[in-house]
């Protein structure tokens, strides 16, 4: 009776647990609705704010993907080898096929991969990818990339946001928009929404074999008005918003009708000072009299308490970062930072403008920094921008302002900020900054393949930027992003603006 007893207890047990995963199996179809600030370049080699990196991901695949880990996983290629990190074979899917039918053939990568390094072409890529010395096609699935020196960290460099694989046929990508990721670009209106439809093209299935992706459609709906999306959240009209402040991570905590996800992260804000001849922060006195009057700790807890931590305060490697990171707590030192700026011919203080996006935390930040900098006599005026204007080609652009507040997404690797943003010849060189011992130690540690070496020029690189770079980094944030209580399969990545909807789904 006990035995036959218990093995009826077995098999309802067992019956249960498969009813429970026959209902837990996502449900095709449904509209995800995101709050997104406006689109500013739909070419994805040029891809500079938010937006835009939300949308390529959608619409687009890389050779690799960084993955919610900060790791590089098979994305187009399905396994990559070098024997002397300089020359790399790259081997890619078979059944891939880009948005108009057309099949991604190994001519594609290569084709993409000249264009993203070709310094006429002038992606903000092409200083990363300037150490390729050659790429072609081996055969049918094979791409092989010849470097000009090492590099034991290829492999993430290719999963590069602006690394999107395009047709070779592409005459304006910015208007063709073909891509082999998992949605497809159905409408765009430049002051409203990009709506996206799944590409029927798209091949990959789920582990149980239904079709990804889940979704029906994606709709980017445009608003500078954080809060005001958060609202439309909490009321049913969108579905996802990323990159929350501390307050209103905690306003969607407080509803049941919604919930926050987050990640750990390596993305910053960095308050840049143009440091080019002409311009006040040349001096690097007035630099290092900023750094001393930046208050990092107390940035974190007005603006971000709980959601973000201070790394070294001066330089883009952060934390999660592990055995390339300089553990050195910046230290405020209001009179020394006042001595330097009198030495500097400032005795009484100075004026500086601050050009500022109106998004997430830039306000907060520029407000609060504001107040410290009032302690050495510096007066901040807050200029306040739309983030198309401040990534756009005015006088109001990040890359012409002498001091402004730009946000930079996780990498998979901190040279890669290095040699998009403070080297020479960096296409993204905002503070205009130069210095040869730098310079010399990003190329350095771009080709060594010893891990105890790369650990020290990191190190070394860092304590450049601490004791004479042009860059205040308030904190690293933590990724965190509100979402609908019944939407699930988000998972969100360390850079949250790569975060991808292929495998998102309402439950009923």
């Amino acid at each position: 009776m006990t035995h036959r007893f218990s093995k009826r207890l077995l098999v309802i047990a067992v019956f249960l647990a498969a009813a429970v995963l026959v209902q837990a199996a996502p449900t095709p179809g449904g509209v995800l609705k995101i709050g997104s600030q406006p689109v500013s370049n739909l070419d994805p080699h040029f891809a500079t704010s938010i937006a835009d990196i939300t949308l390529l991901e959608q619409i687009y695949q890389h050779l690799t993907y960084i993955d919610p880990a900060n790791r590089a996983v098979p994305d187009l290629a399905t396994k990559w080898q070098s024997s002397d990190g300089k020359v790399w074979v790259f081997t890619i899917r078979s059944d891939a096929k880009f948005n108009n039918g057309q099949p991604v053939t190994t001519d594609d990568v290569v084709a993409s991969f000249n264009r993203l390094r070709d310094p006429k072409v002038g992606s903000p890529a092409a200083s990363l990818f300037k150490e390729i010395q050659d790429v072609k096609a081996l055969d049918a699935t094979r791409i092989q990339f010849t470097l000009s020196d090492t590099n034991p960290e290829f492999a993430s460099d290719v999963g590069e946001y602006h690394a999107c694989i395009i047709p070779a046929s592409s005459t304006d990508p910015g208007k063709e928009r073909i891509g082999s990721g998992a949605f497809m670009i159905d409408s765009y209106a430049p002051e409203d929404r990009v709506v996206l439809k799944k590409n029927p093209y798209f091949s990959q299935k789920d582990g149980s074999g239904q079709p990804l992706p889940y979704l029906d459609e994606i709709d980017m709906i445009f608003s500078p008005d954080q809060g005001g999306q958060v609202e439309a959240l909490r009321g049913g009209q969108l579905n996802y918003v990323a990159g929350l402040s501390a307050q209103l991570a905690d306003a969607i905590k407080k509803d049941p009708q919604t919930k926050v996800i987050t990640n750990t992260s390596n993305m910053h804000w960095v308050l840049h000072m143009r440091s080019d001849k002409g311009h006040v922060a040349s001096d690097p006195r007035i630099r290092l009299a900023l750094k001393l009057g930046t208050d990092s700790q107390g940035l974190v807890d007005q603006v971000r308490p709980g959601l973000a931590s201070i790394g070294n305060g001066f330089t883009p490697v952060g934390p999660a970062f592990a055995d390339y990171y300089l553990d050195q707590a910046p230290k405020p030192d209001i009179a020394r930072a006042k001595k330097l700026l009198a030495d500097a011919g400032y005795p009484n203080g100075l004026k500086i403008t601050l050009a500022t996006q109106n998004q997430l935390d830039v306000v907060p930040i520029a407000t609060v920094w504001k107040e410290q900098m009032a302690k050495i006599g510096v007066e901040v005026e807050i200029q306040i921008v739309p983030s198309d204007v401040y990534y756009g080609n005015g006088d109001q652009s990040w890359l012409v302002a002498d001091f402004g507040i730009t946000d930079w997404g996780s990498r998979a690797t901190p040279v890669t900020y290095f040699k998009l943003a403070y080297t020479s010849d960096a296409q993204w060189n905002e503070s205009h900054w130069s210095d040869a011992q730098f310079d010399e130690i990003t190329r350095n540690v771009d080709r060594e393949m010893d891990k105890a070496k790369r650990v020290a020029l990191y190190k070394q690189a860092q304590q450049i930027l601490i004791d004479r770079g042009p860059i205040i980094v308030p904190f690293f944030e933590k990724a965190v992003a509100g979402l609908s209580a019944n939407l699930q399969g988000v998972i969100l990545t360390s850079d949250w603006p790569r975060t991808r909807f292929t495998n998102a789904y309402f439950s009923k």
